[in-house]
């Protein structure tokens, strides 16, 4: 709610799960599907249909997923859980600097829907409210107080379903109650990656990217990478052009991602997961220049930003974590929200490949990705947990950003894993990326033009991120110390219980 720019009960969620006891990690993806009455073709036309308005909404998964996660593991009683939320919701909550941008960006379809305009824009001013100012979705709280009574599933098949589905067919949407009460999350193995020094990476398996950061990670484990390999300006350079070319590796093998219950992705996932394929790829990086043909790196698709993206990171008194990444997909998601429930629905239909059109993240058409009912989206989402040799958390971490997900939760984990840098230091550092998909290298403010200059006489076009690029948030744990960073990029925060 607080976050409803980033995410909400209209969208969905991938979460990593780590149980000390058993030292055993499950995944969930809770993630929006296709609708029944979704076709391949559907946004040809117009593919502008979907990022924006009711169309583009997918069947939502969020309250299903927190649902599911508490018949499985909750302690307290739903109601417990719902109610703080409902006090935070009639007291109010004070509006960010993140949601007023994120309302700016998107004023067109704010002010066009009703609901949105009810709860974000001041009725003495005309405008949209600022940052310190008291915001109050009436509408919302009332949903949620059926939602704390009647339980997680009543928006699939209970009385919020009706009015739900209702208000969405009245737009032109065709979401049906059969979408929503044939909607289920799925319970996964996660993706496992062993890294140096008996360290395991548990993270999301597909539609989810985990499979990309364990092959990132894997590429560049051979390395061994220390504080030295940042340790002045020649090795930053030659440190950064190895990485970048892992992330190229990777984000060319993405075009083949898509959801394993729809595409047969086994042996792709097999050989991403294989130290022998990634000292393959490692031994194939020329530390002497880049190469600009996607063809190089794998990419099989040559054809073609998600921002409406919030993530928590756990880590529990008995030692369990928990990663976890929300979406509506971009900021609002499709503008348009459930006029009698107050929620705001996502777009998370772009997230699919739609023929002859890049996603709002630019990424190019792919066959494995394309639009079917019931399937899910290949995400950028890879909530992760890593935990040393006696199975103890070491890091909790997960973000947002779109496509940039996946190559600042890489990025971070090696600054503070093999750089030796604190929690503080690896998540406020300047990054890079690299998406194959425009051909170039996409840095922060901050990074040393002696850096940039570098990378460009090794071949590397480049390009400076103007908006907040990727936004990180992660636990560290070494023996009873708990550190916590929530990225200033956004405005997030850090919370302990003692």
């Amino acid at each position: 709610m607080v976050n409803s720019q980033s995410m909400g009960l209209g969208g969905g969620f991938m979460m990593t799960l780590y149980l000390r006891e058993s030292q055993t990690a499950i995944t969930l993806n809770a993630r929006e599907s296709a609708p029944l009455r979704s076709e391949p073709d559907m946004f040809n036309e117009d593919s502008d249909k979907s990022k924006n308005g009711v169309l583009a909404v997918g069947v939502p998964g969020e309250l299903k997923g927190y649902w599911d996660a508490h018949q499985r593991y909750g302690r307290l009683t739903w109601e417990e859980v719902i109610m703080p939320t409902i006090s935070i919701c009639e007291e109010g909550y004070i509006m960010s600097k993140h949601q007023s941008d994120s309302l700016d960006i998107r004023a067109e379809y704010i002010h066009k829907d009703p609901i949105l305009r009810e709860v974000f824009v001041n009725p003495k001013t005309g405008k949209f409210f600022r940052p310190g100012e008291r915001i109050r979705p009436k509408k919302f709280c009332e949903t949620l107080k059926i939602i704390a009574k009647n339980g997680g599933n009543c928006l699939y098949n209970g009385s919020l379903a009706k009015v739900f589905v209702s208000d969405i067919q009245e737009m032109g949407g065709i979401i049906t109650e059969e979408d929503m009460a044939s909607y289920r999350v799925k319970w996964d193995e996660p993706i496992t990656v062993n890294l140096q020094d008996k360290m395991t990476l548990f993270s999301t398996p597909p539609p989810g990217s985990g499979i990309l950061l364990g092959f990132v990670l894997n590429i560049l484990d051979g390395y061994n990478f220390t504080s030295e390999s940042i340790r002045d300006t020649n090795s930053t350079i030659l440190t950064y052009h190895r990485i970048i070319e892992a992330f190229k590796f990777a984000y060319a093998r993405r075009t083949e991602l898509g959801d394993g219950d729809f595409v047969n992705i086994t042996y792709l996932l097999h050989t991403l997961e294989s130290k022998d394929y990634g000292n393959k790829i490692r031994e194939s990086i020329d530390d002497n220049r880049t190469y600009t043909d996607p063809g190089y790196y794998g990419a099989v698709n040559y054809s073609v930003d998600d921002h409406g993206t919030a993530h928590v990171s756990i880590i529990a008194p008995n030692g369990d974590a928990a990663s976890i990444t929300s979406t509506v997909n971009i900021y609002f998601g499709a503008g348009v929200t459930s006029h009698r429930t107050g929620i705001i629905l996502n777009s998370g239909m772009n997230d699919f490949s739609i023929p002859k059109a890049k996603s709002y993240f630019g990424i190019p058409f792919s066959s494995a990705n394309s639009i079917t009912p019931g399937k899910h989206a290949v995400s950028s989402m890879c909530p992760s947990v890593i935990v040393n040799g006696n199975g103890d958390v070491r890091l909790v971490i997960g973000g947002s950003g779109g496509t940039k997900i996946t190559t600042a939760v890489a990025f971070v984990i090696m600054r503070i894993l093999w750089f030796g840098e604190g929690i503080k230091q690896a998540v406020d550092a300047s990054r890079i990326h690299h998406q194959i998909f425009p051909m170039e290298v996409a840095y922060d403010y901050g990074v040393l033009d002696q850096i940039v200059k570098g990378l460009e006489k090794l071949g590397h076009k480049t390009d400076r991120i103007r908006d907040r690029g990727s936004i990180i948030c992660a636990l560290f744990k070494l023996g009873n110390m708990i550190t916590a960073n929530a990225d200033f990029r956004k405005g997030g925060d850090v919370f302990g219980i003692d």
